[in-house]
Formats: C-alpha cells, structure tokens, sequence
C-alpha cells in the first residue's frame, strides 16, 4: 500500500570553489520533492503540567529544556518516538522515576523524569511533547553527475519549534506531486500543496545548512533530466533570466524573471541575487513566489546560476537567490 503525506511547505573575493569547475555540467533540478529529515533520537519540543502526588508537575521545571535530544531511557538506546513510547509504556506504577540520557548543546547528560499510569485506560502521562522528524516540500536545484550529489531548497531546514536551524544528521529525498497552490498575497505568503511518494527514495541527506541540503542521489527523479553548465557571479549580469519549479503535478515549468541586483560575495550567503517575477503565467497561478519554490534552479544565458531561496512577503513578485557556486562548494564537500 502507497504511504502518501499531504505535506507543509519549506519556506523560501570571486574564488571558484574548490574541486569543481566552470566547464562542469549539471543536471537541471526544478522537479518537486518530499523531504524528511531525521533527528539523532527524539527531541522534546515542549512541555505540559499534569497533577502528580496532589500538586502539578512539568518536566521544564525539573531539569528538562526545550531541545534537549532524549537518547535512551534507563539505559536503553532511544532512535524514534516508536521507541520511546514502548519504553515509558513499560513503567506502570502509579508515580515512575526514569533517567533519559540527554544531548544538549553537543553534551551527553542525564536528567530525571516522572511519569505517571493509569491503569484503567493503560495511558501514562509524561508531560512531554516530541518529535523525531521534520517533513516538507521544496524543490532540487541540481543534480551533479560527477560526484553523484544533489543540492536543495537554497536554505536551512528551519525547527519551527525551536527557530532555529534543525539539529538533524540524516534524511531522504522524495518525489512529490503538487496537487494544489494557494496564491501569495501581500504579507500573506503562498505555499504549495503536495503528496510525498515515501515508498520511492531517491536520495540521502547529509547535510542542513543554510545555503540548502546536500547529500548524495541514487537515481534522478526526472524522465528526461536536461544538462546545463553553471556560472561563477563573475560571468552573471542583471536583466533577463528563468527560474524552473513545478506548479501541477510533476510537470517542470520554465518562467521568466528579472535580475535587479547581484550582490558580490566573497562568502555563502542566502540573498545574492535580487530578482522579480515578469512570467504572466507564473503570477496568473501564484501572484509571485510561494512556499515550496525554495531550491528552484535559476538559469541565464544558458546556466545555472542560482536557487530562489526568500519572497518579500510585503510584494511576492520580489525574491532573492544563492549564488550556485556556493551550493557545488558545499555539496562536493569531502567528495
């Protein structure tokens, strides 16, 4: 049976870096894809009071911290909150005492935890909120056949939770079909609307920073994927480009945009190309950039030369890029 996900959307010194080349060819991405980003173990992401031995008990006051990572419990090694669950289900007195073993801040500590069981509904009460995983929509940049890495969405995997860049050391790429889009509006921002195909990876994460995700691919998630060249900002100028994304289904789509501003930089940085929305058929459908887009390959003169990564939500025709160069830097790392 399909596992299928109606998913939230991803929002949006001229040095060639080193091990590649200006003459390199990539495949052009644009295609939509499922993302789900693992935490190492399950993080707590908030806490709740309950009533215990007559007074009101939340973990937070007890040595517990928003963001702390729970990695075994009494010892047990803790991956998922599959895991967790069977464990504290484990502990059926009325009032238990447990040692989660913790990360925080790149430290491995041990904090107590009580629970409590009530042993007519078989329930426990913990007072902890949790997750193990991050999912959304976004879109491939490219696909680079020489070291068989991919790059995506142009910008940090954010926690929503935490607001802040998410802690995870693992994930997988999807395909996603996008079965709806909901139009930008002025501090109103857009956003697409996706199923996830989860049964079918194509690619492995290895890294969350904030120029984009990288790993490696083990298959292309295109028919025809098409070849480009890519461009050092030296080589780039204002004016006339294209940006590809998917709007309908699977279909990747080219629409037409404006370069104002480029931006030298002499290090990664998320907003290197300013640009605006001209296509006709891009605004009849979006009303500009919309959530989802993130990672959609710019290309000009023939080259890949960027990824959108932001909107100005004050007027979503208004968008910025990264510089490409900055994400083959960062995917071809210890390649």
């Amino acid at each position: 049976m399909l596992r299928k996900l109606t998913a939230i959307c991803f929002t949006i010194a001229l040095l060639l870096p080193l091990g590649v080349y200006a003459q390199d060819e990539l495949y052009l991405g644009g295609d939509s894809i499922g993302i789900e980003a693992q935490y190492d173990g399950v993080m707590i992401s908030g806490t709740y009071a309950f009533q215990m031995d007559g007074s009101l008990y939340d973990p937070k006051d007890h040595g517990i911290k928003i963001g702390d990572i729970i990695t075994s419990v009494n010892n047990v090694p803790i991956h998922a909150m599959e895991d967790l669950y069977t464990q504290l289900s484990n502990y059926q007195n009325e009032r238990n005492e447990i040692t989660l073993g913790i990360q925080r801040e790149g430290q491995n500590i041990e904090v107590p935890l009580y629970t409590i069981y009530n042993t007519e509904e078989k329930t426990f009460q913990s007072g902890l909120y949790i997750k193990d995983k991050i999912s959304g929509v976004g879109t491939m940049t490219f696909y680079d056949p020489a070291h068989q890495t991919f790059g995506a969405l142009g910008h940090e995997i954010m926690d929503s939770d935490l607001k802040k860049i998410a802690d995870i050391h693992q994930g997988s790429i999807y395909p996603a079909q996008v079965t709806s889009i909901t139009r930008a509006q002025e501090h109103v921002a857009g956003e697409k609307h996706a199923t996830i195909q989860y049964e079918e990876e194509i690619a492995k994460i290895r890294s969350n920073t904030i120029i984009g995700i990288y790993g490696t691919y083990s298959k292309i998630n295109q028919n025809d994927p098409r070849k480009l060249p890519w461009a050092t900002q030296a080589e780039m100028h204002t004016g006339k480009a294209s940006i590809y994304t998917v709007l309908d289904g699977e279909a990747i789509q080219a629409y037409e945009i404006e370069i104002t501003k480029l931006h030298k930089q002499s290090s990664p940085n998320v907003k290197g190309i300013e640009f605006i929305v001209t296509d006709p058929a891009l605004l009849s459908q979006t009303n500009g950039i919309i959530q989802g887009m993130s990672g959609s390959p710019i290309v000009q003169d023939d080259h890949i030369i960027g990824a959108i990564t932001h909107v100005v939500t004050s007027d979503p025709i208004q968008g910025y890029g990264v510089y490409i160069e900055w994400m083959l830097e960062e995917a071809n790392k210890n390649s």
